[in-house]
């Protein structure tokens, strides 16, 4: 194994991929703050779409996706028993998604076609790259997040469509999909790994309890989650979107209710992936709020689902895979319980204002933003030197 810190940044897709994510989610968020704020009005000279559309867009495609990458490229190779997805593959995806971000951070001075066909590359060359080993082995359970993936591509190309023209009503439909498939990887990733970890770790504490939900409740919060993602898409029912959220909702917190979280309450990186579950929960009865009263607005709503559902599920599986895939003992640093005060912080500042304290929403604005940023900078102090550092009992990967 090479012992250059480039050289080991490319052992392993999490290694690169969470980086380039924790990077990314702290920077972007930094600028957008300071162009709100007006004390840094530069995104308008070099982004030529709307800097909302772009906001959200880079939220999804920039930083979650990247998440999605570095734990597809670690977790498929070892479900599948292959060779581990590094070196000269592995530069080559994270390069296709680099160019993305450059193409739309720099979208003025690139023509809109060429931005989209550069943004577009990456999901299917990693649908490509994860495909072959499922297939080769025939993970026929795994094969799922193929198409999911596509779609995901395809939420991205409503949202390329308006902004090159062809369309003028598709961007919001995609963002809100992508966002729908995002939270349904989450799910399904979530309610494989949670309950496993949590079952494992209550045996290395004595406890020999079985942490698993009924499988009807299992295929409930799978085939309610698909349904109500695409119908928050596509549909516009009121009464059909609001009980679908809220049965979907109640389904997940029941679904959690089974895995013994409160028993992991002493440690952190544990039960934060407990928290991020039931914000998911949480997200789809937020929704059910926004679509049927005024008290709840819509853009709420999407922050739950994002700051909360994904944002700290995020941040809880990527403290603990990048401790366990790098061969050092699941006990997070005091900073990182930290990190995670502050991402909840992000999303109570962002919700808690705009509700109930109107007169401070451009504070409460201020502070999630800065605590999100808080956050990943956090992540990145304790992370980046594990990521950049090869495996202490000098094994590969």
């Amino acid at each position: 194994m090479q012992n250059n810190r480039a050289g080991i940044l490319f052992e392993g897709g999490f290694r690169v991929f969470f980086l380039g994510a924790a990077i990314y989610a702290a920077l972007t968020m930094a600028i957008w703050s300071l162009q709100m704020s007006g004390s840094f009005e530069i995104l308008e000279r070099i982004i030529e779409i709307p800097l909302p559309v772009w906001h959200a867009h880079e939220l999804i495609f920039g930083f979650i996706v990247a998440v999605v990458a570095g734990f597809l490229t670690t977790a498929v190779p070892v479900w599948a028993n292959t060779p581990r997805i590094r070196g000269g593959q592995l530069i080559t995806l994270f390069t296709l998604w680099l160019a993305g971000r450059l193409a739309m951070d720099f979208s003025a001075y690139i023509p809109p076609q060429l931005t989209a066909i550069i943004d577009l590359l990456f999901i299917p060359a990693l649908a490509l790259t994860i495909a072959i080993p499922i297939i080769q082995k025939k993970l026929w359970k795994n094969l799922g997040f193929i198409p999911l993936l596509l779609l995901l591509m395809g939420g991205n190309a409503l949202i390329h469509m308006e902004l090159i023209g062809w369309r003028s009503d598709t961007a919001e439909i995609g963002i809100r999909l992508s966002i729908g498939l995002l939270v349904l990887m989450t799910i399904i990733i979530g309610g494989r790994v949670i309950p496993f970890f949590t079952q494992n770790w209550l045996k290395r504490h004595g406890k020999q309890v079985v942490v698993t939900a009924p499988s009807w409740i299992t295929k409930v919060v799978i085939l309610s989650s698909v349904i109500t993602v695409f119908a928050n898409s596509l549909l516009n029912d009121e009464f059909l979107l609001t009980a679908l959220n809220t049965l979907t909702g109640v389904f997940i917190l029941l679904r959690l209710s089974y895995w013994k979280g409160f028993s992991t309450i002493k440690d952190p990186v544990m039960f934060i992936l407990h928290v991020g579950y039931a914000l998911i929960g949480l997200s789809f009865l937020a929704n059910a709020a926004a679509i049927s009263t005024e008290f709840f607005p819509e853009i709420l709503a999407q922050h739950v689902f994002t700051i909360g559902g994904l944002g700290v599920m995020i941040l809880g599986m990527m403290s603990r895979i990048a401790l366990g895939h790098t061969g050092r003992p699941l006990e997070i640093h005091w900073l990182t319980s930290v990190s995670y005060v502050f991402i909840l912080l992000a999303l109570a500042s962002r919700i808690i204002p705009m509700l109930y304290l109107p007169e401070f929403y451009s504070i409460g604005l201020t502070v999630a933003g800065s605590s999100w940023i808080i956050a990943w900078i956090l992540h990145l102090t304790i992370y980046m030197p594990i990521l950049l550092s090869p495996r202490p009992d000098g094994k590969e990967g």
